[in-house]
């Protein structure tokens, strides 16, 4: 039994006790890291004060960014997601909103629900297994996406969503980001930094908003961002676990989305909670191996059909919100404006509605192993425009089958009209990937081409080059129809190094067999034959350390450092089914993409050939250097080929060398009409450009010395659009706008 003073003093070492912690704790927060000791309420200091204090987190964050990007190397979860989409404002181009955005634009305001067992296994690559959804609409494949796709955020990473944004967190940040200390709070007897981040110049690729972080760990405890993302602004508020094991793991992610296009105003929000059952990390050794491999195989997979589970009890479980009451009212009338409707009204509006869609649409039909997509009668996606060729119009199909071990069969059938020539353009191509791991697959193609004339006349056009006054309109040079027949093989030898082989059988019938027009000496004797050739076709195509992607058994290459190499080489052979060519015809190519930074390239692409030794009558149609009809080109939908050069001048000699240069950057012209034009309808215009670009592009033949093309144009995810002026010898010789649609190209 403790007497009084033996308590008194008891008592008395234990308030001594709190005394010295309470002492210690303080001390310890007084002593805590420099930087932090720098940091003073946000009233104590100047707004430049606060500028530099939140420059000293961020340097002290982006540092930890760099080790924290690459830690998680696996992880599993169960993700519940709610998402609701409302259709504020529409007119009847709304039909065509599915192809830039997820729109189900029958139903105004749509909501569900998703539960999704997922699992990571590196950048890019995410495995949705979905258990069930609920709605007063359920959301098909492509909505289904688009609620995954924003949750796939590495907030430590320099970039994300497929490097669409450049994120304030990247090792440069401070080149294209200002960063001020707005405020700081406690969490958890934690300090944490809100700092707030504004990019220095306008661009769809930055963001703005704030990072929460926190003091001494200089991990994110939250990031509130807003930003454009294709023709959406978009919100997305996301926090991350406090628990050590994953602090780099999202828990709850917020997303808005608000369309606006053609009139048309549309606005998504999705919630997300995370719960995790597995999380691996990764070090240091088993990143760097990683970083040495060229296998960056990745997918997003999604099941082809759910469950749609109506049990709320169940949805009850997984909600870490309850529905609101304006939620609950939406389930309550699902399905009430369907039962209200006569049978035979119903029937006839989904006739209606599947009559304009197949026809203004492209067409996706799944069916097992085969899938089949058609681009639509009238879909306007199809048309392209070029100051040479006018309006084109393209119809494109496609069947595949997959067979075992990813071996396909695939048909593409397209036909094509150039209005202002008058042609018609049609190609059928089949191709049997039989070898898909290494790229192993057959081709036949048949099909036409541009009309051309043959190496007589280009001798004849040499003679008339002499004269000034020179014009190939004088002569009427299209004088031979073009049709051919091809199979080609191609299979990988090695990562990176393919080897091409072909046989090609070209025939070539004349236009027309009278002319009003005398051409030359022997040249009217030409017009009423036809010429065949059998080309034996052997080429290489080469890109040294080539990154790629295994899509099951399909290997698929994604890019490199170092240039793209190709070396074809052909070889008329006469007497075979009447084929009289008798040439030899050597092509190589070489062309690179080169990052720059932010979202930033310098393409080039330089080719040239001859055609060697010939020993008989040739039409000088090369591979690399020809007229193209329809938005099909090298790298984008405009580069990499001349856009005003004449027809004829492609036919007009037995050699050539051609150079393209492009440069590619979202901040140029546009950044200025954003902050200083005064007119709204440029600066409105000006958030919807993803890109400029610049275009110089040189040729040289015997015959043409000297051929120089200059461009501007702009894009975004819809469409591309260039102006271009040609130079011929130095000398103007015309200007041309080119205009193309970017999706389903």
């Amino acid at each position: 039994m403790l007497s009084k003073k033996e308590k008194s003093l008891k008592k008395f070492r234990w308030i001594l006790i709190l005394i010295l912690t309470a002492v210690h704790i303080s001390a310890e927060a007084r002593n805590a890291d420099t930087h932090s000791d720098k940091i003073l309420s946000i009233g104590e200091e100047n707004r430049s004060t606060t500028q530099e204090q939140a420059d000293s987190i961020m340097r002290l964050a982006i540092g930890k960014a760099a080790q924290y990007r690459h830690t998680i190397s696996m992880y599993e979860a169960e993700i519940y997601i709610k998402g609701r989409t409302e259709i504020l404002k529409q007119n009847i181009l709304m039909r065509l909103a599915h192809h830039i955005f997820p729109v189900d634009w029958r139903n105004k305001d749509m909501l569900f629900e998703m539960v999704s067992q997922s699992r990571y296994n590196a950048p890019y690559d995410y495995i949705h297994n979905i258990q069930a959804v609920n709605g007063n609409s359920v959301p098909n494949e492509s909505k289904r996406q688009e609620a995954l796709a924003f949750l796939n955020l590495n907030v430590y990473s320099p970039t994300a969503y497929d490097d669409a944004i450049f994120l304030p967190i990247a090792d440069n940040a401070f080149r294209f980001y200002s960063f001020n200390l707005d405020e700081i709070l406690w969490l958890n007897g934690q300090r944490v930094f809100k700092i707030r981040f504004l990019p220095k110049q306008w661009s769809q690729k930055l963001v703005c908003g704030h990072l929460y972080i926190f003091d001494r760990s200089w991990g994110i405890h939250k990031i509130d961002m807003n930003g454009r993302y294709s023709f959406a602004e978009f919100n997305v508020v996301m926090e991350f676990g406090r628990d050590y094991r994953r602090f780099f793991l999202p828990e709850k992610a917020d997303l808005f989305l608000r369309y606006k296009l053609l009139g048309n105003v549309v606005a998504t929000s999705y919630h997300s909670s995370f719960s995790y059952k597995k999380v691996e990390r990764m070090d240091e050794e088993e990143w760097k191996r990683k970083w040495k491999s060229l296998d960056l195989t990745s997918h997003t997979e999604l099941p082809d059909t759910v469950p749609i589970v109506r049990d709320t009890a169940y949805w009850h479980a997984y909600r870490d919100i309850p529905l609101s009451r304006e939620e609950e009212l939406l389930y309550a009338r699902r399905e009430i404006k369907a039962d209200t409707l006569p049978k035979d009204t119903i029937k006839n509006i989904r006739q209606y509605i599947h009559l304009t869609s197949h026809l203004t649409n492209s067409v996706n039909m799944d069916y097992k192993s085969t899938r089949i997509k058609y681009s639509g009668l009238l879909n306007p996606f199809q048309l392209g425009y070029s100051a040479r060729n006018g309006i084109t119009y393209k119809q494109q199909f496609r069947i595949s089958k997959t067979f075992d071990r990813d071996k396909q069969l695939r048909l593409h059938p397209e036909i094509g009209f150039v209005f202002k020539r008058k042609q018609i353009f049609f190609k059928l191509r089949g191709d049997w990937e039989y070898l898909p791991q290494r790229r192993g697959a057959l081709s036949i193609e048949v099909g036409n081409g541009n009309e051309s004339y043959s190496s007589d006349i280009t001798d004849q056009i040499n003679e008339e080059l002499r004269d000034s006054t020179f014009n190939f309109d004088d002569l009427n040079l299209e004088y031979f129809k073009h049709y051919y027949a091809e199979i080609r093989n191609s299979i990988e030898l090695f990562n990176g190094f393919e080897l091409i082989t072909g046989l090609s059988y070209h025939r070539r019938v004349p236009s027309r067999r009278q002319t009003d027009i005398d051409p030359g000496d022997n040249v009217e004797q030409i017009l009423n034959l036809d010429f065949n050739d059998f080309t034996p076709v052997i080429g290489i195509r080469y890109t040294p350390r080539q990154y790629y992607r295994m899509d099951g058994y399909r290997k698929e290459y994604l890019y490199s450092y170092y240039p793209t190499i190709s070396v074809e080489y052909a070889k008329g052979i006469p007497g075979v089914w009447k084929s009289s060519g008798d040439y030899e015809r050597i092509e190589a190519d070489i062309h690179q993409s080169l990052p720059l930074g932010l979202c930033r390239h310098l393409n080039y692409h330089v080719s040239g050939g001859l055609f060697w030794r010939p020993k008989s009558i040739y039409f000088a149609d090369f591979r690399y250097f020809t007229r193209r009809n329809f938005p099909d080109t090298w790298d984008d939908q405009i580069g990499g080929v001349f856009n005003l050069l004449a027809g004829e001048w492609f036919n007009a000699s037995d050699k050539y060398v051609q150079a393209h240069v492009m440069y590619e950057s979202p901040f140029v012209l546009f950044k200025f009409l954003r902050v200083n034009s005064t007119r709204k309808f440029l600066r409105v215009a000006s958030r919807y450009i993803l890109s400029e670009r610049f275009y110089l592009s040189q040729l040289w033949t015997p015959v043409l010395p000297s051929y120089t093309e200059i461009g501007y144009g702009i894009g975004n995810h819809i469409f591309n659009i260039a102006l271009f002026a040609g130079f011929d010898r130095w000398r103007y010789d015309g200007i041309g706008v080119k205009f193309a649609f970017e999706l389903f190209q």
